[in-house]
């Protein structure tokens, strides 16, 4: 799959911002972003009781037709990833590194062949490594792209606690 430009529907447009919104590039099943998504936000540590309340809300999720928007790079995400994905769920994943580097994982060639998932990024094709700089923007676009978000664990005082403070509250 070729990497093209992403036309973002204008409600994620307004969010996001248009200068944003220009940049976007992906491969998958553009058609999910005109759902309702459900935004995915989770701190790499995360307690093993928060994991799996999470895990087991995946099913109504998957029932109820929700498209999940996430990173999907914390341990907590990447697992929602796999639950969502073996349940035929639908996801739209966001990178925080140009998607012309992006090799699927095994279990996602199936879902972005049948039109169950998109992989999008903001950053260029330049960007081969996720770095801080770029983590925050993919959880920026992930939470302008979300009419709803869940977040069910974030460390106190991380740059994620920061930028949902300011998104929240900004």
């Amino acid at each position: 799959m070729k990497p093209a430009p992403v036309t973002l529907p204008p409600h994620c447009t307004q969010r996001a911002g248009p200068e944003l919104a220009a940049r976007i590039i992906g491969v998958g099943e553009t058609a999910l972003l005109s759902e309702r998504l459900l935004g995915l936000i989770a701190s790499r540590e995360c307690p093993g009781h928060v994991l799996l309340e999470t895990l087991d809300r995946v099913p109504e999720w998957v029932k109820a037709g929700r498209v999940i928007v996430s990173g999907f790079h914390s341990p907590l995400e990447q697992q929602v990833l796999r639950s969502v994905l073996r349940r035929k769920g639908r996801v739209v994943k966001v990178l925080a590194r140009g998607v012309s580097e992006y090799r699927p994982q095994p279990e996602e060639h199936e879902p972005l062949a049948v039109g169950r998932m998109l992989v999008i990024t903001a950053c260029s094709p330049e960007v081969r490594r996720t770095s801080r700089e770029t983590a925050l923007g993919r959880n920026r676009l992930v939470l302008a792209l979300a009419s709803e978000i869940v977040v069910p664990y974030i460390a106190a005082d991380s740059p994620l606690a920061l930028l949902l403070k300011e998104t929240c509250h900004g």
